[in-house]
């Protein structure tokens, strides 16, 4: 279940994130904030599959009740149900593997985060305070520029800021007191921990990738506002980030940023988007198309819950004798229904479960399967009724596949048919 619900997770993720391009794109035509949309994106796509599980549990879908279609004088359990394993089931061990490989993951990324929080107050304490224009600033040797704490929100300037000439300076302070107002901290926090504690979704990953871009070209547009002269400003950058190669914090809002990401602020800068209204038609049209692409992806079932759901179906199915039915072979039939049951060659082997051995323990399993027109048991189908204990069920439906029937017939034709058998553990004598 575990596999079937991270798969839904990725699924949904990805169509939100198709949504959250379109979004973007029309935020942009706008010259609104960008930095939301990617924000939103992470939460729905990180609270989706959760407020859809959440539903399911606490209003259900009610199950049809039973019909009665079949009298009490035939009361014969292979008549009432029929189970098929649905395509999300996953074998316990694998999903136990794969809550291990997460739990591991996510502590190191949040070991990561938390020698990253050490690492700068460790930091802090060798920088000194000085006021630059009017603001008061952190000196650092080897950090910033950068928004760096939450509460207070410290503005962190390298050694060699302090000497650039002044327009510069104004530049720079005036980007950094805009993240900190626009409190930008608190956003590049919730969006590590959401890739931490779900590492495992490449759509949210992508997603903060965007936001941090975004971030940043929200907040080039707001200095802008005040320096209109964008190639001044861009050269800055290019030079901020030669400066700062490999030394961008990922935990702070920053003035320098890696090349790519470079390259798409300063793109945005020049690029002056012009009012289309078949374009942002289009855009509209996309992103509420990927939304409902998210919203109606199926969520993944219980194998109780499809297996009734299955059951209901076929209970509902109008009842009708041998002698009235045409064999179809693409049908699985009732033990009322067929004219000579399934039934089993010879004695097949059955391993005794090796624990329940060496402790004396007896058990009884009684399942139910379909056997089809050559013989076998389809396992897609085996649903344990009763049992003793998991290590006798495991031990039956190990040993099944190699089992050999003499099909069900109607009419001379083989055809599926729905059967019930008991195995019963006797513990051997001494044990």
């Amino acid at each position: 279940m575990i596999a079937a619900w991270m798969c839904f997770s990725i699924v949904t993720g990805c169509a939100f994130t198709l949504a959250a391009i379109a979004a973007d794109r029309f935020a942009a035509i706008g010259r609104r904030a960008r930095r939301f949309v990617w924000f939103v994106a992470m939460v729905v796509t990180t609270c989706w599959p959760a407020i859809t599980l959440a539903r399911s549990a606490l209003f259900p879908v009610r199950d049809s009740p039973a019909v009665g279609l079949f009298p009490a004088s035939g009361a014969h359990r292979l008549s009432t149900i029929i189970i098929s394993a649905p395509m999300w089931d996953v074998s316990p061990y694998w999903s136990a593997l794969i809550v291990l490989a997460w739990g591991a993951l996510t502590a190191w990324l949040l070991a990561r985060f938390v020698f990253a929080i050490w690492y700068i107050r460790r930091s802090q304490a060798t920088w000194r305070s000085l006021e630059i224009d009017g603001i008061k600033v952190r000196i650092a040797s080897d950090a910033g520029p950068a928004v760096i704490g939450l509460s207070p929100m410290d503005l962190v300037l390298p050694e060699w800021v302090l000497t650039m000439s002044q327009p510069h300076r104004e530049l720079i302070l005036r980007h950094e007191a805009e993240h900190r107002k626009a409190c930008d901290p608190y956003l590049l926090l919730i969006a590590t921990l959401l890739t931490a504690l779900f590492p495992w979704n490449p759509a949210l990953w992508f997603q903060a990738r965007r936001l941090r871009i975004a971030i940043e070209i929200d907040c080039d547009t707001r200095v802008l506002r005040s320096h209109p002269h964008w190639r001044g400003y861009a050269r800055l950058l290019v030079t901020i980030a030669e400066r700062q190669a490999g030394k961008t914090r990922q935990l702070a809002p920053a003035l320098s940023e890696s090349p790519s990401n470079l390259e798409r602020r300063i793109t945005a800068m020049r690029t002056k988007s012009t009012f289309s209204p078949l374009r942002l038609v289009c855009l509209s049209v996309a992103a509420t198309a990927a939304f409902a692409l998210a919203c109606a992806v199926e969520k993944p079932e219980s194998p109780d819950h499809a297996s009734r759901l299955q059951a209901n179906a076929i209970q509902k199915t109008p009842v009708r004798s041998a002698q009235s039915l045409s064999p179809n072979e693409g049908m699985t039939y009732f033990e009322f229904q067929v004219q000579k049951p399934a039934t089993p060659r010879e004695p097949q082997h059955l391993q005794y479960p090796p624990s329940m051995r060496r402790s004396g323990i007896g058990g009884e399993v009684v399942a139910q399967f379909v056997v089809d027109r050559s013989g076998r048991a389809v396992m897609e189908t085996f649903k344990p009724l009763t049992s003793s204990g998991p290590e006798f069920t495991a031990a039956v439906k190990a040993a099944l596949p190699n089992w050999r029937f003499d099909p069900a017939v109607i009419r001379g034709t083989k055809v599926s048919q729905l059967i019930q058998q008991a195995f019963q553990f006797t513990a051997p004598p001494g044990a």
